[in-house]
């Protein structure tokens, strides 16, 4: 079993994150990158091709940008195949939790739920999280 992990977003945003995602884990990273309409083509063909690149029993973890975007919508029919996780709303503590779990065995539903949760709790108004410090100050 290997693991695949494809990163998908209009424009390059993708792009960015994978070299993020290099950024901190090195080059030796693989990834599979999709940057969605730059050359103005339909990406279900593409789609297509990186899914008939990955053997039936390899995991295949797919993040995309955004729930109601057309990346993620191209992406969903494939929600059915074996070992498929469609994640989205990407950011990079998402990323980095999804490439640095351990690849000897499938990832669970459960343990992707867990990673998301985790991901969605680093989205943060720090305004507030730095006036609630400065109440906690003057608290003193």
């Amino acid at each position: 079993m290997k693991r695949h992990i494809i990163i998908a977003s209009h424009s390059t945003l993708a792009e960015g994150m994978a070299h993020a995602l290099k950024f901190f884990e090195g080059n030796n990273l693989d990834l599979t990158v999709l940057s969605a309409y730059v050359d103005n083509k339909p990406i279900e063909g593409q789609i297509k091709d990186i899914f008939d690149q990955i053997p039936a029993d390899d995991e295949a973890i797919v993040m995309t940008d955004l729930l109601g975007g057309s990346v993620n919508q191209k992406f969903f029919p494939y929600i059915t195949r074996l070992h498929t996780h469609l994640v989205t709303g990407m950011n990079l503590s998402l990323a980095m939790a999804i490439t640095m779990e351990p690849a000897n065995d499938y990832l669970s539903a459960d343990r992707i739920r867990e990673i998301v949760t985790e991901a969605s709790q680093q989205v943060k108004y720090v305004n507030d999280l730095a006036n609630a410090g400065s109440e906690d100050d003057e608290d003193e």
